[in-house]
């Protein structure tokens, strides 16, 4: 019974994330939104936008959506939203972009534990060696607020920022090796990213 409502969930889920990809209205990937309004506009036809879609998204799939799905047996958004951006730029009405994104859905749920037994069955490592290839993706996560400081507060505070966040990547790996670092980053990037900004706009308010 759980299985089932699993599938529902997920089916309507991918659809509705591939309906809206069809309908101009959100993609998960930020390359595919500034060539939709060329499709809206009729610049561009489908076919065209399917293919940049497709160049645009098929990396991230196999290096970190199946790598991470296959090793972790977790669904993640690059496995299931990145396709569904390609099913709905592609479709040619929504009722087609709504049932491939659903049939999309159900396929990564389905197939997830047999392939996953399968290759565990190997004599080979496969699935260590797959989640190796998301690791620097994942770690290049943790760069993205360091790069949000460097543009909008300068080198400055974006230096101070990276010392924290080195520090605190030191700290993890040291006395906290059952965490993950990069999450950690993230998290204190981020923390770094909305603090500094808070204390701008406060500065920026009383000089005005």
């Amino acid at each position: 019974m759980d299985l089932y409502i699993q599938i529902i969930v997920v089916a309507c889920l991918t659809g509705m994330t591939s309906l809206l990809a069809h309908r101009s209205a959100a993609v998960f990937h930020d390359g595919i939104r500034p060539i939709l309004p060329q499709l809206i506009e009729g610049y561009m036809n489908r076919r065209e936008a399917g293919s940049i879609a497709f160049g645009l998204s098929i990396g991230f799939v196999a290096s970190v959506g199946i790598s991470f799905t296959l090793k972790t047996g977790l669904l993640n958004a690059w496995l299931l939203f990145l396709p569904t951006d390609i099913l709905g730029v592609l479709a040619i009405n929504s009722l087609m972009a709504f049932g491939l994104g659903a049939i999309w859905g159900v396929l990564i749920l389905t197939c997830l534990l047999p392939v996953n037994q399968l290759l565990t069955a190997l004599p080979v490592d496969v699935l260590g060696s797959l989640g190796e290839l998301s690791s620097p993706v994942v770690s290049a996560f943790a760069l993205f607020p360091l790069v949000a400081i460097f543009y909008q507060f300068g080198w400055k505070q974006s230096l101070i920022a990276a010392v924290v966040v080195l520090m605190t990547r030191v700290v993890v790996v040291r006395y906290f090796p059952h965490l993950n670092p990069e999450s950690i980053e993230i998290f204190i990037g981020m923390v770094m990213l909305l603090g500094i900004a808070i204390t701008h706009d406060l500065r920026h308010r009383d000089e005005n």
